[in-house]
């Protein structure tokens, strides 16, 4: 069976009406200066929200933070239930003022809230990062190495959180030296001694928290030592085998980038090198640790810069985030296996 379709001429040319909105010029919206610290008493409610979030952000800028969260409190009372994502917004800026201030546990509270709300997994990662910031003010380094691991399981291609949990496992391995050393139980070693360096920051050993904070992530490991030596083997290991994690993931990443960035990159692996050589490892182990840090690193499974990562916009529904003691079998059992072989 044949169709015989015909279309009138008037439908592929242009209307009368729509060549003569070519014509008319468009002008832009221009605000003054400032605009925002206008009287908007009366004004519509939204303007209104607009204006205190935009004030907000100005005082926050300014490093007026109690300014800054006030007018931010004062914004959130105004935004209604059904604007989850400003809500999200002004109340993650109120934490941030809240660290500025030093109220940290207000600034954890206020994470806590925004972690109850998370629907998906783009707000996982934005609240972890927060979390990660305030446990690093209070010290807490197992809050931050448990924040970290979470934040690499979403993004494992990241080489910023592969640095950071490289840098947290080191403080943990500081941290339990120092206290070892003054309970008059440990010596360190001429190789434990290399990871102490200057470019870590001292630990604040005086933290109420510190010592459950260490005996927690010690009997953490379900199937692992026996002994504090042996948790901080585990500790240097798992910062060694981080830090190549990031050295691999900057190398992978580095015919894309220019200028300042590729400086950036640079930078970053020389810093890395540095690290590894203060803590004396071995080419032997070194080439080891690398070959099982790379396994999953295929050429054409690493994103390009600036690709979204998929996983930032699933649901939690379909995303099971692994426990601790599941992250490091995936991550580093295999070198604690193959270190101990060639021993």
């Amino acid at each position: 069976m044949e169709f015989d379709f015909f279309f009138e001429d008037s439908v592929f040319s242009e209307s009368r009406d729509r060549r003569a909105e070519r014509d008319v010029h468009y002008t832009a919206k221009q605000c003054p200066p400032q605009w925002f610290s206008e009287d908007v008493s009366g004004a519509d409610p939204t303007d209104v929200q607009t204006a205190l979030k935009f004030r907000a952000d100005w005082s926050y800028r300014q490093k007026n933070f109690l300014k800054a969260f006030n007018e931010y409190s004062s914004c959130y009372k105004l935004l209604p239930a059904s604007n989850n994502a400003m809500r999200r917004d002004v109340q993650e800026s109120q934490a941030r003022c809240l660290i500025h201030m030093g109220r940290y546990t207000e600034a954890l509270e206020i994470s806590d809230i925004l972690m109850k709300g998370v629907n998906n997994t783009d707000h996982l990662t934005g609240v972890l990062n927060l979390q990660v910031t305030i446990h690093n003010h209070l010290g807490n380094f197992q809050g931050v190495v448990s924040c970290l691991q979470q934040l690499i399981s979403l993004h494992s291609y990241n080489p910023h959180y592969w640095i950071l949990l490289a840098e947290s496992y080191k403080k943990l391995y500081i941290a339990s030296s120092c206290r070892s050393a003054s309970l008059g139980c440990h010596e360190l070693s001429v190789g434990e001694a290399l990871c102490v360096n200057s470019s870590v920051s001292a630990v604040d050993t005086s933290h109420p928290g510190d010592d459950t904070v260490m005996e927690r992530h010690f009997h953490e490991i379900e199937t692992g030592p026996s002994t504090s030596e042996d948790c901080r083997k585990q500790l240097w290991m798992w910062s060694c085998a981080s830090y190549i994690r990031a050295r691999i993931l900057l190398q992978f990443i580095k015919s894309q980038h220019a200028s300042f960035v590729l400086d950036h990159n640079r930078k970053t692996q020389d810093y890395i090198e540095e690290q590894l050589h203060q803590i004396g490892l071995t080419e032997e182990s070194k080439t080891l640790i690398t070959n099982v840090m790379s396994e999953d690193l295929l050429a054409d499974r690493i994103p390009e810069e600036g690709q979204t990562d998929a996983k930032t916009t699933q649901t939690l529904s379909s995303f099971v985030m692994p426990t601790a003691a599941e992250f490091k079998e995936k991550w580093f059992q295999k070198i604690r296996v193959l270190l101990s072989i060639h021993k």
